[in-house]
């Protein structure tokens, strides 16, 4: 009997930790990300590696010259679950509630398919004059399309990702307030077992110069 429940608590680790190592996402110790930024302010190359890693979620780390992030995440049934950002560039932002996934499960990736996420948040600004928000980030992603897509790392086939971020925030500036709402389009490709292989955006583009299993 004893062996049995042992089993079946394996089992139930095993199939908890799978929920954090999506296909598109993989999430295991040793794995190493090398990134290059082209334009924008944070031109360079990056480092991204995944961290603290338990049945529930893991920590993103990306450093580099010019980019130091952490970000935390939630693994569900439905996918990956971004609960702390860590901040933006100049910002501090603290997240309230999030519905929804970053990246779905395997089920999810074909093409014309849909999934995205709402985060609930507020924040200040950590430079320059003192200004205070609160509202909602809304990523929505839709798979447009299956191709390869060549990069410094590699040749990959990929699925091509549109991204559609929308900031709705209500911002404070000593005794004004005042709406800041802004859209971002962007296009990104991501290959199997390994992730995250491109994106391109009005400002700048990032390429996986190389991936370490």
């Amino acid at each position: 009997m004893r062996l049995a429940w042992l089993a079946l608590a394996l089992l139930y680790s095993a199939a908890s930790a799978q929920l954090c190592d999506q296909p598109f996402s993989p999430t295991r110790e040793g794995l190493e990300w090398q990134y290059r930024i082209t334009g924008g302010e944070s031109a360079g190359v990056y480092i991204q590696r995944k961290t603290n890693i338990s049945n529930q979620g893991f920590v993103q780390v990306s450093k580099g010259e010019k980019l130091e992030r952490i970000e935390r995440y939630r693994c569900t049934p439905e996918g990956l679950v971004p609960v702390d950002f860590g901040g933006f560039e100049g910002f501090k932002v603290e997240v309230d509630k999030v519905t929804g996934v970053a990246i779905p499960d395997y089920t999810s990736w074909a093409v014309g398919n849909s999934w995205g996420y709402v985060v609930d948040l507020q924040g200040e600004t950590t430079q320059g004059p003192k200004i205070w928000g609160k509202g909602t980030l809304e990523v929505r992603y839709r798979v447009s399309g299956k191709e390869p897509v060549s990069v410094p790392a590699g040749r990959f086939e990929a699925f091509r990702v549109q991204t559609t971020t929308t900031f709705k925030i209500d911002a404070r500036f000593g005794i004004l307030s005042f709406p800041f709402n802004q859209q971002f389009q962007s296009t990104s490709w991501y290959a199997e077992g390994v992730g995250l292989v491109k994106t391109v955006s009005s400002r700048q583009t990032t390429e996986l110069v190389a991936f370490k299993r």
